[in-house]
């Protein structure tokens, strides 16, 4: 199995977290360490979603919990059967207390180290650019995605609150990660329309994360087909966070019917309590999708991986 679309700071084990967590006098259980990490069943958007990572934030600040953060997560995947993992994460967010974007990306790359010297599982990062953060702060990450590039670093992304962010607003970024030869994948068509994701095509984006709603655009689903632009689908998030009300509207079947590459991750194991095996039951027992089926997103999957380094 492979997953392309996998945030680090929403699938930290919350047994870790408690466990580092205990001292600060936080949290009184870790039950409850598990409730604040998770989506609750009233979650309305994807900008109250995102609210989850607050927490998962304040540990990832120093490099001995980033290298155990991204090594615990090669070792859940690994047990589950995940062959290869593309882990994302925003090297800004971790330099609340004075690591360097560097050093959080080298902790980082360390821990993905281990993970496959003890795991058999392969693994890669991808370094977030985030919606609404500073352009000089989004341009550090891209130098510093470029300066790492081939050494456990794959890729560039965009996240973070795309109905409130453009994606517009990023042209200076791409056309940065452009120049240095960094193939980028950009969140759209989640909390925005198919608008977003012709700008990601326009930008230059190798892939496109989520890109569900690309299905409101027909002259942009046969783009992606023909061009076979690759989306990063994620079934159980996208419910959560309202991109759908109805789970009878969600269009995975439709695009994989008109030829779209779709691909089937999990975004956020802890957040949205998923992994690999849990997507793929999701879509077959709620959206119908063959044996058939997910053999060929498996199939986009692998023809999609950045995987290089």
């Amino acid at each position: 199995m492979i997953d392309l679309h996998l945030h680090l700071d929403g699938s930290l084990r919350p047994e870790t977290a408690w466990e580092l967590f205990y001292d600060k006098g936080i949290f009184d259980s870790l039950e409850n360490v598990r409730k604040s990490f998770s989506v609750s069943d009233e979650c309305t958007d994807l900008n109250e979603y995102l609210k989850c990572f607050d927490y998962p934030l304040m540990l990832l600040q120093k490099e001995d919990n980033i290298v155990r953060a991204v090594k615990e997560l090669g070792e859940d995947l690994a047990k589950e059967g995940t062959d290869y993992a593309e882990i994302r994460f925003a090297p800004m967010f971790s330099t609340k207390e004075g690591l360097s974007m560097e050093a959080v990306t080298e902790a980082a790359m360390e821990g993905a180290k281990q993970a496959e010297r003890e795991n058999g599982i392969r693994l890669n990062l991808i370094l977030c650019c985030m919606r609404g953060a500073s352009i000089k702060d989004n341009l550090h990450t891209v130098e510093c995605a470029g300066k790492y590039l081939n050494n456990k670093v794959c890729a560039l992304d965009l996240a973070g609150a795309e109905g409130l962010y453009a994606t517009s607003l990023y042209e200076e970024v791409f056309k940065k990660a452009g120049r240095l030869g960094i193939p980028f994948t950009i969140h759209a068509g989640e909390a925005a329309g198919p608008e977003s994701i012709w700008t990601a095509i326009k930008f230059g984006a190798s892939r496109i994360g989520h890109g569900i709603r690309s299905i409101e655009d027909e002259r942009l689903v046969e783009y992606l087909a023909k061009h076979e632009i690759p989306i990063e689908v994620c079934p159980i998030s996208n419910m959560q966070t309202k991109v759908y009300d109805d789970i009878k509207k969600y269009p995975l079947k439709r695009l994989l019917d008109n030829g779209v590459h779709a691909t089937l991750n999990t975004d956020n194991r802890t957040v949205s309590n998923t992994c690999l095996l849990k997507e793929r039951s999701f879509v077959k027992d709620k959206l119908g999708l063959t044996d058939r089926d997910i053999e060929l997103m498996e199939n986009y999957s692998e023809k999609a991986a950045f995987n290089i380094g």
